[in-house]
């Protein structure tokens, strides 16, 4: 039996320090955007480094100033959505099989009624002296994440995207030529 494909993925400062390392299971991958699952356990290679404690699907936008990461319960409920902002970024080449992105200190905590908490808003200020931002990177990231904001309050794209409930907590298990794993798929990009 298969498993998912495995991506590694390396997160990066602005000014090329390495944020960390850590590597999550392809789920679906088209122009608009990568779903990653990240299961409880996975270890985050950064400084002297962690293991997840929730699971997680990744959704990775190419070309847009975000990725957000969706933090599940062991209910297969949605505890949050934690919003990197990031610089737009290249999606992996048939080559280059690596999700690699650029963190702009700036993040937003979504929860699932669709309130929100701007967090690191001192280090993305510090950030923009320290690391010398231009001001289309500052303009971008403010405004990625205002749109967020609003799309958070009226739950819209590209909340509408991510499920409330999780149909299994062990995508890293199933073979992906699997029915198990087409049903949950489905599920999981809301094609049923």
């Amino acid at each position: 039996m298969t498993q998912a494909q495995r991506l590694p993925v390396r997160k990066t400062k602005f000014n090329g320090d390495l944020w960390g390392t850590f590597e999550v299971y392809l789920l679906q991958e088209d122009d608009e955007r990568i779903i990653t699952w990240e299961p409880r356990g996975t270890f985050i290679h950064r400084r002297s480094g962690w293991a997840m404690r929730f699971d997680h699907l990744q959704f990775f936008y190419p070309n847009r100033w975000f990725v957000i990461s969706a933090d599940y319960g062991t209910n297969g409920l949605l505890r949050h959505c934690y919003c990197d902002i990031t610089m737009p970024w290249q999606p992996p080449t048939r080559t280059k099989r690596q999700i690699e992105y650029i963190d702009l200190e700036l993040d937003l905590r979504v929860m699932p009624d669709g309130s929100s908490l701007i967090q690191d808003e001192d280090e993305f200020d510090d950030a923009i002296v320290t690391m010398q931002y231009p001001d289309h990177v500052r303009d971008g990231a403010l405004l990625a994440l205002q749109m967020l904001i609003e799309s958070a309050r009226a739950w819209t794209e590209p909340f509408a995207q991510i499920p409330l409930v999780l149909p299994r907590l062990d995508f890293h298990a199933l073979a992906p030529d699997s029915p198990e794993w087409q049903t949950a798929i489905d599920v999981i990009t809301m094609r049923k």
